[in-house]
């Protein structure tokens, strides 16, 4: 009796120190016994590139393998999982690039993944893809991302990057040197060098995975006398939902979207942005917009200038091809999208605005750029009405009041994330520091599961629209 009571206490307590261990076994599995993701995926990116990204899986999975076994109500309730072991063809222990390529005057986003299984792969992709492009060789797939007005040029391009007929990108930037393994993703960025108002010569951001946050770092490297410059003057309003400050001129330095500059922003000093959500009106649909509503923004909005006269021209530009229509008297400007501001362009400023700008001077030498990101409040003071003076019809008007609604309501699943600050400041040597934080709402979630959910509703949300 008393050898099965020991033997009972023993089965008890061998039962819990196995529960005990499953955390340090499983996070050790996931990071030691789970393979690095082979650097050879590098030779894929072709040398022109000018955005790359890289995911660890490797990072992810040993994370993701702890929460399945320990927090898998949240994880089910958070991340859609199959119900189904559908075969996929991917080899999820390689790395994941994406890049960015300026090809035959487009910007073409392609991403390279490890497979394992090609047909089960190109069946897997077909089934969420509906006409995918896609060259596989050597246990790699090459993906485009996005349609393309050279379809013909671009998959004689895409084979020629999956079978190595590219010049790659280490023949300029040795990514291994700048991409840290233990980082869940890296991201290196080097403008175009054609562009002369370039500040930042190329540079490197990496996203570290906590538990209810990302951590953000990195550095850049700046132009010959970029140390005269000057810092942010303007501090960031921490009330505000959306607060950017910077005296990099960002727009001209990175081509985040396209092969031009945004919008052909002339040079600034200084830009300051507060940004409270919008009040938008239905309109009758031949009002004369391009969308059937009238919009007014809460923000301000201030560039300070030291070679105004570009500025000016630029203005006169916008209004003489219609992008705007000005009202001098009481400088006020309408854009061709229904979109309703104040405006003030001097020798010194050019300010848009609701009801005018509010700004108060604490100069930050030290500090190029500073922003700071609430979704949930955005979206909050985002609101839609009927517009009095030409509403759209009865039944427009129902129609239409119900589908803003419904889709503010689903724009607050991104609102899981609580705040995003982020920050360039001197460091030193001819370096910018880049440092930065995405919190997370749910303090006792995990940040990982909460980007999955965060990547899925965005999916979703541009694949309706």
């Amino acid at each position: 009796m008393i050898n099965f009571i020991v033997m009972q206490a023993v089965k008890k307590y061998i039962g819990i120190l196995i529960i005990l261990l499953i955390f340090p076994i499983s996070w050790f599995i996931g990071k030691n016994f789970i393979t690095d993701g082979d650097a050879a995926i590098y030779s894929y990116i072709p040398q022109e590139s000018d955005i790359v990204i890289e995911i660890n899986s490797r990072n992810f999975i040993g994370e993701m393998m702890y929460q399945r076994i320990f927090n898998q109500d949240y994880v089910k309730e958070r991340v859609e999982v199959e119900k189904e072991d559908i075969p996929t063809g991917i080899n999820y222990f390689s790395k994941v690039i994406l890049f960015r390529e300026v090809w035959a005057n487009e910007s073409v986003w392609i991403c390279v993944v490890g497979v394992e299984n090609e047909q089960d792969f190109e069946k897997f992709v077909a089934t969420k893809i509906s006409e995918p492009h896609i060259v596989t060789n050597d246990g790699y797939a090459v993906i485009q991302l996005g349609p393309s007005s050279n379809q013909e040029q671009l998959d004689e391009h895409l084979a020629n990057i999956a079978n190595k007929k590219i010049k790659p990108f280490s023949t300029r930037v040795d990514l291994s040197k700048h991409f840290n393994k233990e980082k869940e993703i890296n991201v290196y960025m080097i403008p175009q060098t054609s562009n002369a108002n370039n500040q930042l010569i190329d540079g490197y951001l990496n996203m570290d995975f906590h538990q209810d946050h990302i951590d953000i770092g990195g550095e850049f490297n700046v132009v010959s006398g970029f140390n005269d410059k000057k810092g942010i003057v303007y501090p960031v309003n921490e009330e505000a939902a959306l607060s950017i400050r910077s005296s990099l001129n960002v727009f001209n330095s990175i081509w985040w979207f396209n092969s031009e500059q945004i919008e052909n922003v002339p040079q600034y000093d200084q830009l300051a942005l507060d940004y409270d959500g919008m009040k938008i009106f239905l309109c009758d649909k031949n009002w004369g917009y391009q969308f059937p509503f009238k919009s007014f923004p809460e923000m301000q909005m201030r560039f300070d200038l030291s070679k105004s006269e570009r500025w000016f021209a630029f203005f006169d530009t916008i209004n003489a091809q219609g992008k705007i229509k000005v009202d001098t008297t009481t400088k006020s400007l309408i854009t061709e999208q229904g979109t309703f501001l104040q405006y003030d362009i001097t020798e010194s400023h050019f300010d848009l605005s609701r009801s005018g700008v509010n700004l108060t001077a604490d100069p930050q030498e030290d500090v190029y750029f500073d922003m700071q990101f609430k979704i949930a409040p955005l979206l909050d003071n985002t609101k839609f009405s009927v517009d009095e003076e030409n509403p759209p019809s009865i039944l427009e008007q129902s129609i239409g009041i119900s589908i803003a609604e419904d889709m503010i309501d689903e724009l607050h699943a991104f609102d899981n994330i609580e705040q995003i600050r982020f920050q360039m400041s001197n460091g030193g040597e001819g370096k910018i520091k880049a440092e930065g934080k995405v919190q997370m709402k749910d303090k006792n979630g995990q940040s990982m599961v909460e980007s999955m959910f965060f990547m899925t509703e965005a999916l979703l949300y541009i694949k309706e629209f």
